[in-house]
């Protein structure tokens, strides 16, 4: 029977998650708190003879565990231990971090291409993480696609902050190329990185345009046959376009990411918010062209207020939405109604927005089976069947804000989405105009007795080229039920989006 491994009589060791050039990953139990963590052991190999790096490494896990950000995994604790067996035991650094599901990028890359709409998603997101580390003095020198998980919510999680850091300052430099140890990743690895010069925050820009151009052609911009070779191509060669890599990449995209790819510093843009705005831009843009919206975020760039909530919920970050909505959704995230509404039945959801005076906006709603069909046409909840009997959903409110209740128990056994939408009256005035003109569609959860706002999701501007988006859906699983954020834009509107979920809509004679 293996032997229990404890560290620091706190940390009961469970299966090896990982291993890189910067040491192990373990699956641990916190027997203190009782709670799942990750804990990163850095050995002595790492760190070599330095006896400051322990000091640096506290250091730099101070200031990571100070990052507040939904987009950076949480520190939870950083220490020294012995490690190993009998005489094979050595003394190592370890970080206790929460413990992530999910995939990594270089996962997600070893199996797909991902769509451009999601790669832009998950960059924005890292970007955030990034803005919020830079404004704090951190430099990551490490991100690569291995150092970024999406998790089951959606989200990307930028992992291993500052310890990169500590390998820098504790690092030979000489051994780069005496022994193949290098601080950093090569084919992520900024020019000045490599050339032992200043790193500062656009070295993490240039690591950013590195994977950005994984994520979009599906490898690196640079892959030399050797280490020698790869480096000399990061600090000398153009990078290929990514759009000549892949087909259909719009010239946007490579404009940004070589951008970010430029070998002085100072050419590259200014701020890691400066690229999350503009992969917001590219999203919107990558959503209209496939007629999805999967990709536009709804929390404040590195806004991390403390403010009262609701105590049955968990602030991520300020909501947008100026009037509230306590905990917001980033799109692909997912939220247990029982997590922010234990053994509630009923609840409201109000989606809201902003019109110019005379366009008409409608909201609704549709009840859809296992296959994600309207269970009836009585299950299609909108302006002319606001209250339908024995569906579970109705409809209430004046413009600019609709109010549907659902009560969960009239939902019945076959009812597994609910589905939210805002469209353009095609019969009211501002025809010809699409929801590019209709600003913060908003959706937010409502408790049904006191009316505290619990979640919101939503948009700044609607996206262009459609006349009706869905705005989230409630989701059944054998647990009970979850708020999806998930949109989906269609250029004709209330026709198409009831048609696609199986509706009959009559044709006008």
């Amino acid at each position: 029977m293996a032997r229990e491994r404890i560290i620091d009589g706190r940390y009961r060791l469970g299966r090896q998650l990982g291993e890189g050039a910067m040491g192990t990953v373990w699956e641990a139990l916190d027997l203190r708190l009782e709670r799942q963590v990750a804990v990163k052991v850095v050995g002595s190999s790492a760190v070599g003879r330095d006896p400051r790096a322990r000091e640096r490494f506290e250091r730099e896990a101070k200031l990571l565990a100070g990052l507040s950000s939904p987009f950076i995994v949480t520190v939870h604790d950083v220490g020294e231990t012995d490690f190993g067996d009998g005489d094979l035991g050595q003394s190592v650094l370890y970080l206790v971090m929460e413990r992530l599901h999910g995939r990594s990028l270089e996962a997600v890359l070893a199996t797909e291409l991902p769509p451009l709409a999601e790669v832009a998603r998950w960059g924005e997101q890292v970007c955030r993480a990034l803005a919020v580390a830079h404004d704090s003095g951190v430099v990551h020198r490490d991100l690569k696609p291995a150092n970024v998980m999406v998790g089951p919510d959606g989200l990307a999680r930028v992992l291993d902050f500052g310890i990169a850091a500590v390998l820098a300052e504790s690092t030979d430099h000489a051994r780069l190329t005496s022994t193949g140890v290098v601080v950093g990743t090569p084919s992520y690895m900024s020019p000045e990185q490599i050339e032992g010069g200043s790193v500062g925050f656009r070295s993490d820009l240039y690591s950013a345009g590195c994977v950005l151009y994984a994520l979009v052609t599906g490898q690196p911009p640079f892959s030399g046959p050797s280490l020698y070779q790869l480096l000399r191509q990061q600090m000398e060669s153009d990078p290929q376009p990514p759009g000549e890599r892949r087909a259909g990449v719009p010239a946007a995209w490579d404009q940004l990411i070589l951008a970010l790819l430029q070998k002085r510093p100072e050419a590259r843009p200014g701020s890691a918010t400066e690229v999350a705005d503009r992969l917001r831009e590219l999203s919107l843009s990558a959503a209209a062209a496939t007629v999805l919206l999967p990709a536009q975020p709804v929390v404040a760039p590195a806004v991390y207020e403390p403010t009262r909530v609701d105590p049955r919920s968990v602030l991520l970050a300020s909501c947008p939405h100026p009037d509230g909505g306590r905990l917001p959704l980033a799109t692909g995230q997912r939220m247990r109604l029982s997590d922010v509404l234990p053994l509630a039945e009923a609840f409201t959801v109000a989606v809201d927005w902003r019109a110019d005076e005379g366009m008409d906006v409608d909201a609704s709603a549709l009840v859809l089976d296992a296959g994600g069909r309207v269970l009836s046409d009585e299950h299609f909840v909108f302006y002319n069947n606001p209250e339908p009997a024995g569906v579970g959903v109705t409809l209430a409110g004046e413009d600019p804000e609709a109010l549907f209740t659902v009560r969960l128990p009239e939902l019945g056994e076959e009812a597994r989405r609910v589905v939210f939408a805002l469209s353009l009256h095609e019969e009211g005035p501002g025809g010809g105009r699409d929801l590019a003109a209709v600003g913060r569609p908003h959706l937010r959860l409502r408790d049904a007795e006191n009316g505290a706002e619990l979640l919101c999701y939503g948009f700044p501007d609607g996206p262009p080229g459609v006349t009706g988006v869905t705005v989230g859906e409630l989701v059944r699983d054998d647990d009970g039920w979850l708020f999806s954020a998930n949109s989906r834009g269609f250029p004709d509107g209330l026709a198409e989006i009831a048609e696609s979920y199986g509706v009959l809509v009559e044709a006008e004679a």
